[in-house]
């Protein structure tokens, strides 16, 4: 046996005879196992960055069906939005829940929250799929807008979850510009996070977002601008029509730029100066230092939308692990076949890395999957 490298202060990443595994380091000479430490490869049809992104949303699986409980959440402000419980028949008081933050413009019904809602279903574990304000179900709910910063409507769901279940723990993932809201609020929390809140993901946040603003402006990137835009645009449009006390600048026209709507909207309705302001003291970046929570990072270096080296610019704290990949887009990961039970790579790496908390926490059975040495070797060899 070789160890490769500790990956967390209770796991290490160790090379056997038969396979490559993720190890307990304080079990019985390596008793528990835990699932594979899996290399990401594109989709041969998807193999370049805005394929892997878009396809992430198109190809992104098909719709679980709708059995899940809504719920209104009220915010600090006076304001509310909705939340859906996905609860499984099996579920018991007590038992674990999982909360799950969407990306811009997307909402509980985003290819990505439904599959993983849907694989944690599967797994006895409670989902709780967040409609951030003006998004999904909060559209005609919510009297304010949705900003990159509003760590304080999740602390507002995290509170209402536990008033839900008191002896259930709490993880989060957050998914692009909810990864960012996430990490600011871990980074806020620091070392007096609530103690039923034992582990979180973000992936692919936007955690400088002067820098993801920038990159959306940029020529290659105007298409995920233009879609963000025409969104914002048309919901806007109706929530005029249909929300009454609608906090509302009134500009007109509705701006085709990203940064001109948060001058116009986003910034002066949540107190800000202008944009940058906004981006400047919303970016979870500068608080990745304070994390205590531990916690997983990932993301693609060919993300289109958030690049790759506004992760170096800042310090992390141990307790925040990093998993990188070369290849996977903004929330793709769309990958060949392999070990796992569909092709969602994401999803898979998300639910293994959770369950190496609670297998932390003594709260899950452990599980044993080799990955090949061969295959592993080839796939670093770029074989195959």
């Amino acid at each position: 046996m070789i160890i490769l490298a500790r990956l967390h202060r209770e796991v290490a990443l160790c090379l056997f005879s038969d396979g490559l595994l993720l190890v307990p380091i304080n079990s019985s000479f390596f008793g528990s196992f835990f699932a594979p430490v899996m290399i990401f490869r594109p989709h041969r049809l998807l193999n370049q960055a805005h394929l892997q992104t878009i396809g992430g949303y198109v190809f992104g699986g098909r719709s679980a069906g709708y059995s899940a409980t809504k719920r209104k959440v009220d915010l600090f402000d006076g304001d509310q939005l909705v939340i859906h419980d996905d609860r499984p028949q099996s579920w018991q008081e007590g038992d674990r829940i999982v909360i799950l933050l969407h990306g811009f413009c997307g909402n509980h019904a985003s290819p990505y929250m439904q599959r993983l809602a849907k694989k944690l279903e599967q797994r006895s574990v409670r989902a709780i799929r967040i409609d951030f304000r003006g998004f999904g179900d909060s559209t005609f709910v919510s009297r304010s807008h949705l900003y990159g910063g509003c760590s304080h409507d999740v602390e507002s769901v995290v509170q209402h979850v536990h008033e839900l279940s008191p002896d259930s723990n709490l993880s989060l993932v957050g998914f692009s510009i909810g990864g960012n809201i996430l990490m600011k609020l871990l980074g806020e929390w620091g070392s007096s996070y609530p103690e039923y809140i034992d582990g979180a993901v973000a992936v692919s946040p936007p955690v400088d977002l002067v820098y993801a603003s920038w990159n959306l402006r940029k020529l290659g990137n105007r298409f995920y601008e233009a879609n963000f835009v025409n969104t914002l645009k048309r919901t806007l449009t109706q929530r005029r029509k249909k929300v009454s006390g609608l906090l509302d600048t009134g500009m007109k026209p509705l701006p085709n730029r990203l940064m001109q709507w948060d001058e116009q909207l986003t910034a002066p309705i949540w107190g800000f100066d202008n944009a940058t302001d906004y981006y400047e003291k919303c970016s979870a970046g500068p608080l990745l230092g304070q994390v205590q929570v531990p916690t997983l990072m990932l993301w693609a270096k060919d993300d289109p939308i958030v690049p790759n080296d506004s992760y170096q610019r800042f310090g992390v704290s141990r307790s925040i692990e990093i998993l990188e990949t070369e290849h996977g887009g903004h929330l793709g990961f769309v990958g060949r076949s392999s070990g796992d039970d569909d092709r969602f790579w994401m999803d898979w790496r998300i639910l293994e890395w959770l369950n190496i908390q609670w297998l932390a926490n003594k709260d899950a059975q452990p599980s044993r999957l080799i990955v090949d040495p061969e295959e592993l070797r080839k796939l670093e060899l770029g074989i195959g």
